[in-house]
C-alpha cells in the first residue's frame, strides 16, 4: 500500500478528532436506543408499531455494518502510520486512527445490542409447553 501511495504521489489525509467524538456519541445514542428498546420490547412487553420496529432494525443493521466497514478502513489508516514513527505527524495519526478504530468498534457493539434489543421476545406458551 505503501508503494501505491508513493507511486501516485497521494497523502494520507488528516482525522480530526471530532471524528472519534461523533463517534463514540452516535455509540451512545444507540446504546440508549436499544436499552429502550428491550425493556419495551422484553420487559413491559408492550406491542410496537411495524414502522418504527423495521425502522429501528434498520439502524441497527446500518450501524453493525457500516461501524465494522469503518473499523476495517481506520485500521488500515492507523496501521499504515506504524513504519514512520520518526515523524511527529505519523504518530498523530496512529493515536487517532486507533482511537476512531476504537469507537467503530463502539457502533458495532452499539448496533449489535440494538439488534438483539429487536428480537420478538419469546411467548409465555414457548417457555412453559407442558400447560
Amino acid at each position: 500500500m505503501m508503494l501505491l501511495v508513493s507511486a501516485y504521489a497521494l497523502t494520507m489525509p488528516d482525522v480530526p478528532w471530532t471524528t472519534p467524538m461523533l463517534m463514540f456519541a452516535g455509540a451512545v445514542a444507540a446504546t440508549v436506543l436499544a436499552r429502550f428498546t428491550y425493556l419495551r420490547n422484553h420487559v413491559v412487553r408492550q406491542l410496537q408499531d411495524p414502522v418504527r420496529a423495521v425502522a429501528t432494525l434498520a439502524i441497527a443493521k446500518a450501524l453493525l455494518i457500516g461501524g465494522a466497514l469503518l473499523t476495517g478502513g481506520y485500521l488500515a489508516f492507523a496501521l499504515f502510520s506504524v513504519g514512520h514513527l520518526d515523524a511527529p505527524l505519523p504518530k498523530q495519526r496512529l493515536v487517532i486512527g486507533l482511537v476512531t478504530t476504537v469507537a467503530s468498534i463502539a457502533l458495532v457493539v452499539a448496533g449489535w445490542a440494538l439488534e438483539r434489543a429487536c428480537r420478538t421476545p419469546k411467548s409465555d406458551e414457548d417457555e412453559n409447553p407442558d400447560t
